[in-house]
C-alpha cells in the first residue's frame, strides 16, 4: 500500500465515526422538533374544540414557544381554562 493510499484510508477511518456522530445528532433533533411541533399541534386543536375560533396572534404565539416543558404546561391549560383571556395569561 502506498502512502497516499495510506493517508485516505486513515482519513476514511477517522471519518466515519464523526459521519455517525452527525446522523446521530440530526435524528436527535428531528425527534425533539417533531415533538414541540405535535404538543403545539396538540394545543391548537383544544383550543379550537373548546372555544371554536382562534385569534390569530394567540395560534402564532404558540407555534413559537420551542419550550417541551411550557408547551406541556399550556396543554393543560387549553383543557382547563374557562376562556381564552385566561387561557393566554399562561403564555
Amino acid at each position: 500500500m502506498s502512502l497516499a493510499e495510506q493517508f485516505r484510508q486513515e482519513g476514511r477511518q477517522e471519518t466515519r465515526p464523526l459521519a455517525e456522530q452527525g446522523r446521530q445528532e440530526g435524528r436527535e433533533e428531528g425527534r425533539e422538533e417533531g415533538l414541540i411541533f405535535s404538543k403545539q399541534q396538540d394545543i391548537l386543536e383544544a383550543l379550537e374544540i373548546r372555544f371554536q375560533r382562534l385569534p390569530e396572534g394567540l395560534r402564532e404565539e404558540i407555534e413559537a414557544i420551542s419550550d417541551s416543558k411550557k408547551l406541556s404546561s399550556l396543554l393543560r391549560a387549553a383543557i382547563t381554562s374557562a376562556d381564552l383571556e385566561s387561557f393566554a395569561s399562561e403564555l
